[in-house]
């Protein structure tokens, strides 16, 4: 039997220099060597939850097909995680809502049509903030045809985007916290967003480092207003120049693009004609290339900060990753410190969740949940052992914890132990049946125990399952996979293993 390699805390240099090439080159994204703590963060991460024995097998996986496979998306997923909350930036928001959004509406007022993407969208408090802002700006919003695309090449974050609930930590802006009252009804700890709303924007998987836009395909042809803010600081200005170019040639002529503070380069965005507004600068495309002044004038609150670095084109380096304060604490906000922890952990934060869950440990009777998120940080952070034993006491407190069995599961695959990793897994698929990872995941443990049979009549419980799910549908528990991409896996593991 294949002895399991556990990762150390950190990854030796070439491991760090081939993920990130590899991440460069089919993603855009660039790991500059002050951000290898937070890509060995997330290569850890998704190297958990993976079935490979140790980081050789795991880059392996990753190469294995061209558009990286299921796999790849777990890491993708791992690397973007990007915080973000309903209108982000006042400055801009002001800006979009005095002067851009009614100029467009105004010319569009004939043909009652708006095409807006928002183009890295998260978990989509970007396009849905511009969606409750037209709601408010054009009593006649249900007469217009609006297009509110919302792309993003994380599918984790897509489908929180999609479900539309939303925790207090995406309200800290004065306007959000105005208008959730109209547009949110509470459900728990977590806001529901309307359906009117929520029914206003699409949500699609992009690369935007790839090809796929501008074009009728991707529903990206002329669009009117493109928001792109804190998207680029992941890649350097030769991807980043291409990708403004696209942005380009997307928009109509008049049209807007708006991107983060940390972004603005005479360099990559000269094809717009520059407009300035109080405490911030948008970009728009008037059908020429402009010329830039001979003295660049930065908006007075830019002057007055730090200043921001403008990119030459032999500078390759991105501006540092911007720096997302901690959670405000519960007594100011009024949750739960529970789901605190939770939201840190969709954050990618573990390190500062289990700091958190620790803590209420302390304070007896402790919630199941606990113990179960304490596994799952652990596990995450490449402490199996303590994983191990934060699962086990979750167990001891209720038999049936599906989630503790899970990564329990995950944690003992990755000590070598599979037999004891395949029983916790039956536990799995015995508490729930329609349980697909689960049924997937006993399948490749199965198989590397030398059970053939068993493998793939798991793989084939698997298949049944997803047979009436939507393609675009998140697999529970699998990272942000999609039933497609988890569908053709199935698919190409039966053809190897039966010609095996």
């Amino acid at each position: 039997m294949q002895m399991k390699t556990v990762p150390r805390a950190s990854l030796g240099y070439g491991d760090y220099l081939r993920f990130s090439k590899l991440l460069l080159d089919r993603y855009g994204l660039y790991f500059s060597e002050r951000r290898r703590p937070e890509l060995e963060s997330a290569i850890l991460h998704a190297f958990a939850a993976s079935p490979t024995a140790d980081l050789n097998e795991y880059y392996a996986l990753l190469i294995e097909r061209t558009d990286g496979g299921l796999e790849m998306e777990r890491l993708v997923n791992a690397v973007t995680i990007n915080e973000t909350h309903f209108f982000r930036d006042a400055a801009q928001f002001d800006a979009l809502t005095q002067t851009v959004l009614p100029e467009l509406i105004e010319r569009r007022r004939m043909l009652r049509t708006l095409r807006i993407w928002s183009a890295g969208c998260s978990s989509g408090e970007e396009p849905y903030s511009i969606a409750i802002l037209l709601r408010d700006m054009l009593p006649d919003v249900n007469e217009w045809s609006i297009t509110i695309l919302g792309t993003d090449v994380n599918t984790a974050a897509l489908d929180k985007a999609r479900q539309g609930l939303f925790g207090e930590w995406a309200f800290r802006e004065p306007r959000a916290k105005e208008i959730r009252p109209r547009y949110f009804h509470r459900i728990g700890a977590r806001w529901e967003l309307s359906p009117e709303v929520r029914r206003m924007v699409t949500f699609n998987r992009m690369n935007l480092a790839g090809t796929e836009y501008p074009s009728y395909a991707t529903n990206t042809m002329f669009m009117d207003l493109i928001l792109c803010r804190n998207v680029t600081i992941y890649f350097n200005e030769l991807v980043t120049t291409d990708v403004v170019n696209r942005f380009h040639d997307t928009l109509t002529d008049g049209g807007w693009l708006v991107v983060g503070h940390s972004e603005l380069s005479l360099n990559v965005y000269r094809r717009f004609q520059v407009r300035n507004f109080p405490n911030t600068v948008l970009y728009q495309r008037n059908g020429q290339t402009p010329t830039q002044p001979p003295e660049w004038q930065w908006p007075p609150h830019l002057e007055a900060s730090t200043p921001l670095p403008i990119l030459t084109p032999t500078a390759m380096t991105p501006p540092a990753m911007p720096v997302i304060p901690p959670p405000t604490p519960s007594s100011a906000l009024d949750v739960p410190p529970l789901e605190q922890a939770r939201q840190l952990m969709e954050f990618g934060r573990s390190e500062e969740a289990r700091a958190l869950l620790l803590t209420l440990t302390q304070s007896p009777p402790v919630n199941l949940d606990v113990y179960i998120l304490l596994g799952q940080t652990c596990a995450n952070l490449g402490d199996l052992e303590a994983a191990e034993r934060w699962c086990r006491e979750a167990l001891k407190r209720n038999k049936l914890a599906l989630e503790a069995y899970y990564t329990l599961a995950l944690v003992l695959q990755h000590q070598a132990k599979l037999p004891e990793a395949i029983e916790a897994l039956k536990k799995v698929v015995y508490i729930d049946r329609n349980d697909v990872l689960g049924h997937f995941s006993l399948a490749r443990l199965h198989y590397q125990n030398g059970q053939a049979p068993a493998a793939l009549k798991s793989l084939d419980n698997a298949r049944h399952l997803l047979e009436t799910q939507s393609d675009d549908a998140i697999v529970t528990r699998s990272g942000g996979v999609t039933v497609k991409r988890l569908r053709d896996a199935i698919s190409r593991q039966q053809l190897q293993w039966l010609k095996g």
